[in-house]
C-alpha cells in the first residue's frame, strides 16, 4: 500500500484514497473530503484498472416528469451509494429519500426525490402518488433502476408537497443471468404525513446519503412497507360498490323520511386507517363535514344528524368552529340521545 491508492475498508463500508502513511495506519480520503484513520490490514488496495466506483453515474431520463416533479435544468447525476457500492446487496432493500436543497429552509426550498434500489436485481419501477382528497393517481416518474444504485426522479416544489399525502409504488425485479431466485411483483401503498418534510429532526443521513434525508421504506430485507394485494382490487371495487349504493339508497330513504344521518367515525368512511396520523384523520372527517354542509346550504330547511362520537370532543368542537365561522346562520344542537346516543350534533339549515 502506498500514497494515492484507492482503497476499501475490510470491515466497514467505505473507502477512498491514501493520502498518508504512519507507521501501520493509512488515512484515507473519501469522496467527501473526509479524512479517517485506518490500520492497514483493515483495508484492501482497489486495482487501478478497476472503475472508481464512488464517481456519479449519468443517467438518461426514461420519461417526462409528472406534472408535480420539475424538471431540472441541468442533467441530473444518478449517484451510487455514498458509503461504498457492495458486490452483492445482502438483502433485499428499496426506499425513496426525499433530499432538502437547503435544509436551513425546509418550509421554502426544492425536495430531490431519489429511489434507492439496494439489491442484486435491476429493477423496473412506477412511482404514483395522490392529494388525500383526489380519488386518482399521478405518475411521479417510471424507469429502471441498475443494482445497488440511486435513481433520481426529480425535483419536488414545496407548494406541490400535498400531493404526496399518498405514494404507491410498483416493481418488478429482474436479472438477466442463468440462475436466480424468482421474485413477485410487488406494489407498496401507504399514506404520508409531509408536515414531516417541515421538521428538521426528521431528516438524518443514511448509508445511502452523507446529507440527511427523509427516507420512506418500500421493500425492507424482501418485506413489502403496507403491501397492496392486486389481485383482489377488481373484486374489492367491486363490493365497495355495491355497499356504497347500498347506503346511497338507504341515506336517501333516511332524508325523504327525517333527518340525513352522517357517521364521521373513521371506520365509516375509511377502508383503513393504517399509517394515518390522528391529524391526518381530522382532517378528512372535516372534509367530509365540509362537503355535506356545501350541499345542505344549497337546501334551506334540511336538518343534518352528524355522528361524531363522544372521545374527548376534538371532532365536534372542530365541527362548531366552522360552523360559527361558514354558516352562521345555522341552528347547531345536540341530537336525540335516545335516536343517537352520546356524540353526535344535530345541525338544521335555514340559508
Amino acid at each position: 500500500m502506498k500514497i494515492g491508492d484507492t482503497v476499501r475498508f475490510l470491515n466497514d463500508i467505505g473507502g477512498g484514497k491514501v493520502t498518508r502513511i504512519e507507521g501501520k495506519t493509512a488515512y484515507v480520503v473519501d469522496a467527501d473530503g473526509f479524512e479517517t484513520p485506518v490500520l492497514q490490514t483493515q483495508c484492501v488496495v482497489v486495482p487501478s484498472a478497476e472503475p472508481d466506483k464512488h464517481a456519479p453515474k449519468t443517467v438518461e431520463p426514461v420519461q417526462k416528469p409528472s406534472p408535480h416533479i420539475a424538471p431540472v435544468a441541468k442533467p441530473h447525476t444518478t449517484p451510487k451509494f455514498a458509503a461504498g457500492v457492495p458486490q452483492q446487496a445482502p438483502g433485499f432493500n428499496v426506499s425513496l429519500l426525499f433530499e432538502p436543497q437547503d435544509i436551513k429552509r425546509l418550509s421554502q426550498t426544492k425536495f430531490d426525490l431519489y429511489l434507492v434500489n439496494d439489491t442484486n436485481y435491476t429493477l423496473h419501477y412506477a412511482v404514483n402518488s395522490r392529494d388525500r382528497l383526489d380519488s386518482e393517481w399521478s405518475l411521479v416518474a417510471a424507469g429502471i433502476a441498475e443494482p445497488c444504485t440511486q435513481e433520481f426522479l426529480g425535483e419536488v416544489m414545496p407548494t406541490d408537497l400535498n400531493r404526496f399525502e399518498n405514494i404507491a409504488v410498483q416493481l418488478i425485479a429482474i436479472k438477466t443471468v442463468s440462475s436466480f431466485e424468482l421474485m413477485p411483483p410487488m406494489g407498496m401503498e401507504s399514506r404520508f404525513d409531509v408536515t414531516r418534510l417541515a421538521k428538521l429532526h426528521c431528516f438524518t443521513p443514511t448509508a445511502y446519503s452523507p446529507t440527511p434525508v427523509m427516507t420512506i421504506p418500500v421493500v425492507t430485507n424482501g418485506k413489502l412497507i403496507r403491501p397492496v394485494d392486486y389481485d383482489r382490487l377488481t373484486v374489492q371495487a367491486e363490493t365497495q360498490t355495491d355497499d356504497r349504493n347500498l347506503k346511497n339508497r338507504q341515506g336517501d330513504k333516511k332524508h325523504k323520511d327525517g333527518p340525513e344521518v352522517i357517521d364521521l367515525h373513521a371506520h365509516e368512511l375509511l377502508d383503513s386507517t393504517a399509517g394515518m396520523q390522528p391529524a391526518e384523520i381530522l382532517a378528512y372527517q372535516l372534509d367530509v363535514f365540509e362537503k355535506k354542509m356545501k350541499e345542505a346550504s344549497k337546501k334551506p330547511g334540511t336538518t343534518l344528524i352528524f355522528i361524531h362520537g363522544k372521545g374527548e370532543g376534538v371532532l365536534r368542537k372542530a365541527i362548531l368552529d366552522r360552523l360559527r365561522h361558514k354558516w352562521p346562520h345555522c341552528n347547531a344542537q345536540d341530537a336525540s340521545f335516545l335516536e343517537y346516543g352520546f356524540g353526535a350534533t344535530q345541525i338544521k339549515v335555514y340559508r
